[in-house]
């Protein structure tokens, strides 16, 4: 069980570094720097996956010898004070890694909610941009023929 907790946390603290990567990535609008550590976080999320199912292989092989009904009820069943103080360590320690990657993770979100606004907001002002007109017209209304197809890129300039 020691071993299985280990490796949880060390792929718990690999995604932590991963979302601090991920925020100077966000925040230095580097994609390819994000498509990296993208990949990156994919292979540490299949590490997550594969420690977790060990994990339970574990408890469940323990619970066939002592059934618990929990975590904890595992913990007081524990016969070595040493052990069940390092377990007792180690489940802090993974809840604590824990909620700092969630809260790096809302961080990241909230990071790339805005920077896909300014995306937007820029197409936006862009497309407006070319449908308003930038050259002289006459008070009566009527366009000249030479400036009347001219957006905001003039072609032949």
């Amino acid at each position: 069980m020691v071993a299985a907790l280990d490796g949880l946390i060390t792929v718990q603290e690999g995604l932590i570094i991963c979302a601090d990567n991920k925020k100077a990535a966000l925040i230095e609008r580097s994609v390819e720097d994000l498509n990296k550590i993208t990949i990156e976080e994919k292979k540490l999320v299949k590490q997550l996956e594969q420690a977790e199912q060990e994990r339970m292989a574990v408890m469940e092989s323990i619970s066939q010898e002592q059934p618990a009904a929990s975590f904890q009820s595992f913990l007081d069943q524990v016969p070595s004070e040493q052990e069940r103080h390092k377990l007792e360590s180690q489940l802090k320690t993974l809840q604590e890694l824990t909620g700092e990657l969630q809260a790096k993770n809302k961080i990241n979100d909230r990071l790339l909610k805005d920077s896909m606004g300014f995306v937007q907001h820029m197409i936006d002002q862009i497309t407006q941009s070319q449908q308003q007109q930038f050259n002289y017209q006459s008070p009566t209304g009527q366009k000249n023929s030479q400036t009347g197809n001219r957006g905001f890129f003039d072609t032949k300039a």
